[in-house]
């Protein structure tokens, strides 16, 4: 069977090639790549980091002739246009719940790096300075949680380990009989304004699609508090750069932690990465080692589920 992995991230490339063997996996770094060989392909396993939104696309899928199985590395499928797919007949499948924790824990140390200044209080420690800053507690303020799936509800329950207030805002606010342990109050996205001024902290934890790009644009960013934290688990892309740069500007927000970019890798110099009130990791939240055995094990486990004509798990468009 001819498998490709679309990935640029060397470290998971060595894992899926490893647990694959001796089966031979073809490695493809960019949709150019990609494009020229995807004719041949049987198994396509995708990979979102360092891609934009709908990187295998109607033009892909249409050279797709052999094509079985489009499996993501990972929760997400921002990078397949999966209705296409659908079109096709090609089902795309996904790996969730493997680095939720990963993902949740890591959004707590942006959390953490935020409220307690940490790029601050590093310069005063390379400086060999005392620490003349004041930071903020968890306990106490609000969290409001944007996407209450696998991520958000741990986090949930994590902010309630420090003492938190939790919020959360979906696009159906009924959904779980409208309650989720650990959650005080539920809002529909219609009502996101409304949660964004109660809380302390906003974190995105939810899918990228037509309805959450640029989720938070400048009226969302107005309608947070002048001292509130913004934290990304997401996309870039769900969230309007210009008007987030306006806001750090104007000083009508606390700060931004985040996890992605709107371009990855990051540009080191980007002038956001300057502002020490910007705290960020490198697309890093399911990098555990737990979060990548766990990924690599149920991607495999899907593929030979095809393989052996076994009813594939988590499709995402059938």
């Amino acid at each position: 069977m001819k498998i490709g992995f679309l990935s640029v991230i060397d470290l998971e490339i060595a894992q899926i090639k490893s647990r694959f063997a001796p089966e031979r996996v073809q490695i493809f770094k960019s949709k150019e790549a990609l494009d020229e060989a995807i004719g041949d392909l049987e198994v396509l396993i995708a990979m979102n980091q360092g891609f934009h939104r709908f990187t295998v696309d109607a033009d892909n899928l249409a050279k797709a002739k052999k094509l079985r199985l489009i499996q993501h590395y990972g929760a997400a499928a921002d990078i397949t246009d999966i209705e296409t797919a659908a079109a096709h007949g090609i089902p795309v499948a996904t790996a969730p719940a493997q680095n939720s924790r990963s993902v949740a824990e890591t959004a707590m140390y942006l959390l953490l790096g935020c409220a307690k200044k940490a790029r601050t209080a590093q310069r005063f420690v390379d400086q060999g300075k005392m620490a003349e800053m004041i930071c903020g507690e968890l306990g106490g303020k609000t969290m409001c949680l944007i996407g209450l799936g696998t991520i958000g509800k741990m986090m949930a329950t994590m902010a309630g380990g420090f003492g938190m207030r939790v919020i959360g805002v979906r696009r159906d606010a009924s959904k779980d009989g409208g309650k989720i342990d650990g959650v005080e109050r539920i809002y529909a996205t219609a009502d996101l304004h409304e949660a964004l001024g109660l809380s302390d902290f906003v974190v995105l934890v939810l899918p990228l699609n037509a309805e959450t790009t640029n989720i938070i644009d400048a009226g969302a960013l107005a309608a947070m508090k002048d001292d509130a934290y913004l934290i990304n688990m997401s996309r870039g892309g769900n969230i309007d750069r210009p008007a987030l740069e306006t806001a750090l500007a104007e000083n009508r927000i606390g700060g931004f932690g985040t996890d992605v970019f709107w371009q990855e890798p990051n540009d080191p110099d980007d002038p956001l990465l300057r502002d020490e009130r910007v705290f960020a990791t490198p697309h890093s939240g399911g990098k555990s080692v737990e979060a990548i055995r766990g990924c690599v094990n149920e991607v495999h486990a899907n593929v030979m589920r095809l393989i052996k004509g076994e009813p594939l798990h988590n499709v995402a468009n059938m």
